[in-house]
């Protein structure tokens, strides 16, 4: 009885196929016949492992900011944009308010109280769903906020009740009628009724909400009418109008302004790192982790932000003396 052996070889030119003729009787067995080797041609070529793949998903996008056209800016730091898509610089270094419209620069408003007075230094800028401006800056040895309509002009109202020297922040809510100041150099916040602008009965009935020695900076209010602070711990805050604290945002280095979009995602000026971070917003608060990094490797040292109804994102690159949108 004969049986037949057959080999396979798989070798990097195809396989081949070894075939032993085997005798298996009680005889003297036959010579063993040993086929040459023959190649079989193969389909496909010769199996190799699947390799493993490791991927780490990034946040940061930074798309190319479209630059606005320079108009000889001097440490910029606030920024606005109103319902029509209008655009507001404070030109701190020049004591100016720089507008631009559809993308270019219309004009520039020298800095005036009600009386006459022209104070320096316009660190911060809230738009309410008017038009109408509110701007911090200093006049002499005090600092006041005082109220501008789009044209640039000044109505009769100007706040100045005992604020300190050192304001950072001012925001409005969405129905014009609360303003909120950052005091910082009491450290805390001042919110006005609007429009006589004295002290209103947030915050337990104070108008007043003390930060320990927190210095606050930027400041925004949501749809809720929750105001978000950022302070110079590192950290925002979300403080409901009793004064307590919602939630907290940790990790910056020097968050030194705060905004939302239509969703009221918030976008924080993370002006140590350079770079600004996007918060999605979930149910009572933020995410704990930004979703998106904006301009990383391009800003230096970003202060005033804000978006318009389309979700891009402007930001005064003070480093660098630019006002940027990042589409």
């Amino acid at each position: 009885m004969k049986r037949i052996l057959i080999v396979f070889l798989f070798t990097g030119m195809g396989l081949n196929v070894l075939l032993l003729g085997i005798s298996c009787s009680n005889q003297t067995p036959n010579t063993a016949f040993i086929a040459p080797a023959q190649t079989v041609a193969a389909n496909n070529p010769a199996w190799t492992p699947t390799p493993t793949f490791t991927f780490t998903p990034t946040f940061t996008i930074t798309p190319t900011p479209i630059p606005y056209p320079i108009s000889g800016f001097n440490t910029p730091y606030a920024l606005a944009i109103d319902s029509k898509g209008n655009v507001y610089v404070g030109d701190m270094g020049n004591s100016l308010i720089k507008q631009y419209v559809n993308g270019v620069y219309n004009t520039s408003w020298p800095p005036k109280t009600k009386n006459g007075l022209v104070y320096t230094s316009p660190r911060a800028i809230a738009v309410d769903s008017s038009g109408n401006l509110y701007v911090v800056g200093n006049v002499g040895t005090g600092n006041t906020v005082s109220k501008y309509d789009s044209n640039g002009d000044v109505p009769p109202l100007q706040y100045s009740a005992s604020m300190s020297t050192t304001l950072y922040g001012v925001a409005v809510n969405n129905t014009a009628t609360v303003l909120y100041v950052s005091d910082s150099g009491n450290s805390r916040i001042v919110s006005l009724s609007l429009p006589a602008g004295g002290l209103n009965t947030a915050f337990n009935g104070t108008g007043i909400l003390p930060l320990s020695s927190i210095i606050p900076y930027g400041l925004a209010v949501d749809s809720t009418g929750r105001l978000l602070v950022a302070g110079s711990d590192g950290n925002v805050r979300v403080y409901t109008s009793a004064g307590s604290v919602a939630a907290t945002i940790q990790g910056f280095n020097t968050p030194y302004a705060v905004a939302l979009d239509v969703n009221n995602n918030l976008y924080v000026s993370d002006t140590g790192n350079h770079q600004i971070e996007e918060f999605g917003f979930v149910s009572g608060g933020y995410t704990s982790s930004p979703v998106n990094i904006i301009g990383l490797g391009t800003l230096v040292n970003p202060e005033g932000i804000a978006l318009d109804s389309s979700a891009n994102v402007y930001v005064v690159d003070s480093g660098n003396g630019e006002l940027l949108q990042f589409p």
